[in-house]
């Protein structure tokens, strides 16, 4: 019996993370979905869609209409549960199989991290770069050299499948080696120092991985080296929405060198407020669109970016806090998911007509998923596990109990307080953005509760 828990547990962990896309009939779809596995078929990279994340689900459709590629990224998830019982509690055999196996199934009930897991998005690939990267420079001695591998190649995807992932694995980074200064100076802080530089390098070797596949993916597609596109056309929406675009318009217009000019009307909604970033972005009839769209208008974009840092930093300073603190607040289960994604809709018309009839028949085109009552559990407890970092952290480290579960709360804080930054300010508020990391806030609760129940000794890193 205990054999069979043993194996049964992680199973039921896959299951769990599979189930939005078994109840749905078809992988959960996002609306940059047909972005992504439109990669192979098109002439150039896409904006702000990652070629090598398209790759990767053009290589495991399978003729299975992509199951294959969320069945990899579900087992990924798991793997990562079962690394991070072994690293962080000391847990082996049954008792880590059963620890991997009730968050798996946990974490699928109280928030998103399922409907990441089983969405056909590089979003499950953020959270799992965080986790792994944690593992890999806090996490135990004697890991194998297979395992090394998978948590570095973990870094590495995430890292090469979105622009944000890769800033967010740097800022860890740096976290990691700003402590390894204080600790010279703290002696609580001492511990993390120990063969700390190695783990550093290769964390940071992965991540240079990730960063060269990005071009070298682009350039073996569409024979171009070059990053994935659009960065600065997402960047100038927030600045439409924020004002700070036409504040910049008024002062300089008339200038035959800006064709945005001709539109300074336009970045207005009818009823006289800012246009929203998504409008700007998206909406055909956007100024956007009028002055050549995301290619043409780059560069003109990209100017007034740069020009009005340097004139407006205190506007630019005001509109960054408060998308900042905006995206702490955001962490609701289903963002978009409700929505008619017709461009993905569109791709599968074109590129995947095979797959189109399970794509049209699948429960997320029909009725709307009932997120609003699942958020009603994932938002409070989401909130609740984000306040209980900091207590994991006093208890565990400067506490001087077993270090393990401090580290991981710590890294987790800085990863969410990070990635809040990164998505709030460079691109625009949203739930989807911080709801996919804050499964990791719930996990390092469950690791530090597992650890109280256990003496000390056993929960101690490993790494110490």
């Amino acid at each position: 019996m205990p054999i069979v828990l043993a194996v049964l547990a992680p199973v039921a962990a896959l299951i769990a993370l599979l189930a939005p896309a078994l109840w749905n009939g078809f992988p959960i779809s996002f609306h940059d979905t047909g972005g992504y596995f439109a990669a192979p078929y098109i002439d150039a990279p896409g904006n702000g869609r990652s070629t090598v994340y398209g790759l990767f689900l053009e290589a495991l459709h399978g003729g299975a209409a992509f199951w294959p590629a969320i069945v990899v990224q579900c087992a990924m998830v798991v793997a990562l549960l079962v690394e991070t019982g072994r690293a962080f509690l000391g847990l082996r055999g049954r008792a880590l199989a059963l620890f991997a196996g009730a968050m798996g199934v946990g974490l699928s009930l109280v928030s998103g991290l399922a409907w990441y897991a089983a969405q056909l998005m590089p979003d499950i690939w953020a959270s799992a770069a965080v986790l792994a990267l944690i593992l890999m420079i806090e996490g135990r001695e004697g890991r194998g050299l297979a395992a090394w591998a998978g948590l570095a190649l973990v870094v590495a995807f995430g890292a090469a499948s979105h622009t944000g992932t890769m800033a967010l694995v740097l800022g860890l980074l740096l976290f990691k080696g700003l402590l390894m200064v204080v600790a010279r100076l703290h002696e609580p802080l001492r511990q993390w120092r120990r063969r700390a530089s190695l783990r550093l390098g290769i964390g940071g070797l992965a991540l240079a991985l990730g960063v060269l596949a990005v071009p070298m993916a682009n350039l073996a597609t569409y024979g171009q080296f070059r990053f994935t596109p659009g960065g600065d056309v997402f960047l100038f929406g927030r600045l439409v929405q924020d004002g700070i675009a036409s504040r910049y318009l008024a002062d300089h217009c008339p200038d035959p060198s800006l064709k945005l000019c001709d539109h300074q009307a336009e970045l207005f909604e009818d009823d006289g407020t800012q246009r929203s970033n998504d409008s700007f972005l998206w909406w055909g009839g956007s100024p956007l669109y009028e002055i050549g769209g995301w290619d043409e208008a780059g560069p003109e974009l990209a100017r007034i970016t740069r020009e009005s840092l340097v004139e407006y930093p205190a506007m630019h300073a005001a509109a960054a806090w408060r998308s900042f603190v905006r995206q702490l607040g955001l962490i609701g289960t289903g963002d978009g998911l409700n929505e008619h994604h017709w461009h993905t809709q569109y791709v599968f018309e074109k590129y995947r007509p095979d797959d189109l009839p399970a794509y049209m028949a699948a429960e997320q085109r029909g009725e709307d998923i009932p997120f609003g009552v699942m958020n009603i559990v994932h938002v409070p407890l989401g909130f609740l596990a984000i306040g209980l970092l900091p207590v994991s952290v006093a208890v565990f480290l400067w506490g001087r109990r077993a270090s393990g579960p401090g580290r991981l709360a710590a890294f987790v804080l800085v990863a969410l307080l990070g990635n809040a930054a990164i998505c709030g300010i460079l691109s625009n508020p949203h739930d989807r953005y911080q709801n996919r990391l804050v499964w990791l806030a719930l996990l390092s609760a469950g690791v530090s509760a597992v650890a109280l129940t256990r003496r000390p000794e056993l929960t101690k890193n490993q790494s110490d």
